[in-house]
């Protein structure tokens, strides 16, 4: 996003900033009354109906008036799978918000994309850039995550549920069997450096830390002390 101001000619702070100040002040929280589609998980977002409703009545108590204008419009194909594409269109909204008291604007850039096999490619996308650009002129607080929070590898593989299930019961496994090895080893009182050194001998040289985790390893350690092949 990015911002510009323009003041009147008389020098006196322009008005549009103290009424931008009381609408953020005065906007307060949104609940996210929107919900989406089911097969992405049914989340919950704010409607961008629902900031206009609450922003109209400070924009007019303020005497803001609003005017939006598309400064850039693209369309482009995207893949979303095999032999799968979709439009999506790419616009550059500048939005400026007018004091009627002094003329002075505040104007504000966005960015949006918005994605549609029909004929509403560029009207959700113009929807995203407004709902941007109230968003961050206001202030107002969505309750999303935020991205920085987010630690993504691009193109990697998503685990599924089968597979951490799997990788789940084998940590238990190699954690139930990490114990009977110390158990082991303090009802005979043989130091754990024995069973590090055969770790190490049946594991090919890996560090502890690696064979500690191998279910056939660790199998293989707690046979071998059984069968007093201590070293």
């Amino acid at each position: 996003m990015t911002t510009e101001t323009k003041a009147n000619n008389n020098g006196a702070m322009p008005k549009i900033l103290q009424a931008i100040a009381n609408i953020q002040a005065g906007v307060g929280a949104i609940p996210k009354n929107g919900v989406g589609p089911a097969s992405q998980g049914a989340y919950k977002y704010i409607k961008n109906d629902d900031i206009l409703e609450k922003i109209s009545a400070l924009l007019i108590e303020n005497g803001v008036i609003v005017q939006p204008r598309i400064t850039k419009h693209e369309m482009v194909t995207r893949e979303i799978g095999a032999n799968r594409f979709v439009p999506v269109v790419i616009v550059e909204l500048e939005t400026t918000f007018v004091a009627v008291e002094d003329g002075s604007t505040f104007t504000v850039v966005t960015f949006a994309e918005g994605a549609d096999n029909g004929d509403k490619g560029t009207r959700k996308a113009v929807t995203q850039a407004q709902k941007i650009a109230n968003l961050l002129t206001f202030s107002i607080a969505t309750g999303e995550p935020d991205p920085d929070g987010d630690d993504v590898v691009p193109n990697a593989p998503k685990q599924t549920a089968a597979a951490k299930t799997v990788a789940n019961a084998k940590q238990d496994e190699s954690s139930t069997l990490f114990n009977e090895i110390k158990a082991f080893l303090g009802s005979q009182q043989i130091p754990a450096s024995a069973a590090n050194t055969l770790g190490s001998r049946l594991s090919g040289g890996k560090s502890s830390s690696e064979w500690s985790k191998d279910v056939s390893i660790l199998n293989a350690i707690l046979k071998a002390l059984k069968n007093g092949e201590v070293e």
